[in-house]
């Protein structure tokens, strides 16, 4: 893994780790999809925060209390681009990309249908 990859899908914020490699990238993706389905099959109360360590920040998924997952390295302008996606289509979806020298990184999501999509129900105040 590289670095934190963003991008607006269809207007739909999409963020995850950058891979050069294709099969690390689908690996890491579905090991913490197996680790969701598995351990968190009941009830699923899923809450996305960010957390700022100094000078950069982390994209945090809570589901039922505990962390399924921790994405570092974000900065204050992608947080912002972040929030500001978030509350205008009140969906995030959280995957792996690829970048294999192409124009522009391809989020898995998109390609091969691996993410996790998370759903506001609120409005974001």
């Amino acid at each position: 893994m590289r670095n934190v990859c963003f991008r607006l899908v269809g207007g739909v914020p999409v963020i995850g780790p950058l891979f050069d490699d294709c099969e690390a990238a689908r690996r890491a993706a579905k090991q913490w999809l197996h680790h969701f389905n598995k351990s968190y099959a009941d009830q699923q109360s899923v809450r996305v925060l960010i957390e700022q360590e100094e000078y950069s920040y982390s994209l945090v998924i809570l589901v039922n209390g505990r962390v399924l997952y921790r994405l570092a390295g974000l900065d204050e302008l992608l947080v912002r681009r972040l929030y500001r996606a978030v509350a205008q289509k009140r969906l995030l979806v959280l995957t792996s990309f690829v970048d294999e020298g192409s124009v522009e990184p391809r989020p898995l999501a998109v390609t091969e249908g691996i993410g996790l999509v998370v759903f506001q129900q609120e409005e974001v105040i």
